[in-house]
């Protein structure tokens, strides 16, 4: 009730975002708060934090007892006054309430009370600080966490951290990369060529997993030739290869096959992973032979094909009413397209028009390769009243299987006409022929990306004339770190590890990186992102 009165809230739901933004609601049933919640944490994320937090917890399960420790580095180039806080906080409390069954990030405790301390960290500094503290009986041990905060006198809350009490590991699939090893290199998984896949996983529990992944398959087309689980040290949130394997994929396959198999992550933490091989990648749909594989559900559910406007030549998918053209309030409804192969260096494209309340309803495009959740590719709100077409790149999720979703979201007030979908396509190769020399074009892939502490990258470069370089650069363009690469056999693949260091041996600040292949005649780029 201490934090209540700070903030001054006398209802709920109600949410303060780093201590200065506020919003009021939660799900409104059917409908959400979704856009409003994204906008208030992409703002903040955009925001350099002048802190930096470590925490270190030792805990005695049988005296349900330990203590918390936080370094709390000042990066900035001035001092940073406010009060430090600790919270134990507990999840998955079993609980009926708003239609809920379960409530979450309850806090159970502030150490030592709500007033936190008083701490002043001059510039370039660093204090220490340790919380001894207690767990109730009542509370569930494996589902609590401490938070630690720095809060300003503007109660901006200036940087977090958090940490199980418990090292338990909870591990989950986060995506793929594969080179070809035998095939015509066009980087699409087709019959009768052997692959090598990197795959990689993410721990979103508070221990330390070290390996110990295995591939589960049963499928009559697939053979796997090896399978190399890879001795890693993925902390909390971080994300690293956990395996790779080499598979053979039968000549009588057949086009297109959906690969079903299993990452065991040697934890108890197993994931199902579809991949798609096939003669003919891409996607295609004019929205003129009905549903299709198409699915549409979610709350309050307006999708379906419409021949009212298309933009070719007679029908779209549309989210509203037939009735009046306009959408329902409480609307959180999504359309999914099935699952395809992207083709390489390729884009989305697709043609559409909205009419949508400014500011408080909004339609999210999305994709998912096969993780359980969807990145955002872009995001509409207000009105674009005439057939446009929308593109983006997909050279990331190259020869990968993915899917596509177009979200709908509004709130219980104003509705308008809606948003109109038509004529998807990411392109589609047709009669792909094998190579007639045995030599590859170069080819560069990174994985993890983003990533945390080590980034895999792996080139070839079976054409390439005279010098073959790999460079890295930062986001200004300087150039931070040069390897050396043979150029001897380079049809093989190679692979390179960086962690994260420039030629100097400096560790590099979080931000955006660019790897660069170069060779005589050729230049490949990616882009990746490093996680603090």
């Amino acid at each position: 009730m201490q934090r209540w009165s700070y903030y001054g809230i006398s209802g709920t739901p109600y949410v303060k975002i780093d201590g200065i933004i506020t919003e009021a609601g939660g799900v409104s049933s059917p409908g959400t708060m979704y856009p409003h919640y994204r906008h208030d944490l992409t703002t903040r994320s955009a925001v350099s934090s002048p802190l930096e937090i470590d925490l270190t917890c030792s805990y005695d399960s049988i005296a349900n007892s330990g203590t918390v420790t936080a370094i709390v580095d000042n990066t900035s180039g001035s001092t940073v006054s406010g009060n430090l806080h600790f919270a134990i906080v507990e999840s998955e409390i079993p609980y009926n309430w708003g239609g809920l069954t379960t409530v979450e990030h309850v806090c159970r405790d502030m150490l030592p009370n709500g007033n936190g301390e008083s701490v002043s960290i001059p510039a370039s500094d660093t204090i220490i600080r340790s919380r001894n503290f207690n767990i109730n009986a009542g509370w569930d041990e494996h589902n609590c966490t401490i938070v630690a905060f720095v809060q300003g006198a503007t109660r901006e809350i200036y940087q977090g951290a958090e940490i199980g009490i418990m090292d338990i590991i909870d591990m989950d699939y986060y995506g793929l990369t594969f080179t070809e090893l035998s095939g015509n290199g066009n980087r699409i998984a087709q019959p009768g060529e052997s692959i090598r896949m990197f795959l990689t996983g993410k721990n979103n529990g508070e221990g330390t997993y070290t390996g110990g992944a295995t591939i589960n398959s049963s499928d009559p087309y697939i053979t796997i030739l090896s399978s190399n689980p890879q001795s890693v040290s993925i902390g909390p949130g971080d994300v690293d290869i956990v395996i790779n394997i080499d598979a053979g994929i039968a000549p009588s396959c057949p086009s297109p096959h959906e690969w079903d198999f299993q990452l065991d992550f040697g934890t108890g933490d197993i994931d199902d992973i579809s991949f798609i091989i096939t003669d003919q990648p891409g996607f295609s749909d004019d929205m003129e032979s009905g549903q299709g594989d198409w699915t549409h559900s979610g709350g309050n559910d307006n999708w379906h094909i419409t021949t009212y406007k298309s933009h070719s030549p007679n029908s779209s998918w549309y989210c509203g009413n037939e009735s009046n053209h306009q959408y329902s309030n409480l609307v959180d409804a999504s359309l999914i397209s099935p699952y395809f192969v992207v083709t390489p260096d390729s884009s989305l494209n697709f043609w559409h028009q909205y009419r949508l309340e400014v500011a408080y309803d909004y339609t999210f495009v999305e994709i998912d390769n096969n993780l359980g959740w969807w990145h955002i590719l872009d995001e509409y709100n207000g009105f674009q009243t005439s057939w446009t077409q929308a593109t983006y790149s997909l050279s990331d999720y190259a020869g990968q299987t993915v899917r596509l979703r177009f979200r709908f979201c509004s709130d219980q007030y104003t509705v308008d006409e809606g948003w109109y979908i038509d004529d998807v396509e990411v392109p589609i190769i047709i009669g792909i022929e094998e190579t007639k020399s045995d030599l590859k074009p170069i080819t560069l892939q990174v994985s993890p990306n983003p990533f945390c502490k080590s980034l895999h990258i792996q080139y070839s470069a079976a054409s390439a004339q005279g010098q073959v370089q790999l460079k890295i650069y930062d986001a200004t363009g300087r150039l931070i770190k040069e390897f050396s690469c043979s150029t001897s056999n380079t049809s093989c693949p190679t692979f390179i590890s960086w962690d994260a260091v420039d030629h100097a041996g400096t560790k590099v600040p979080a931000g955006v990186y660019f790897i660069r292949l170069e060779t005589d005649n050729s230049t490949l780029a990616e882009k990746v992102l490093l996680l603090k």
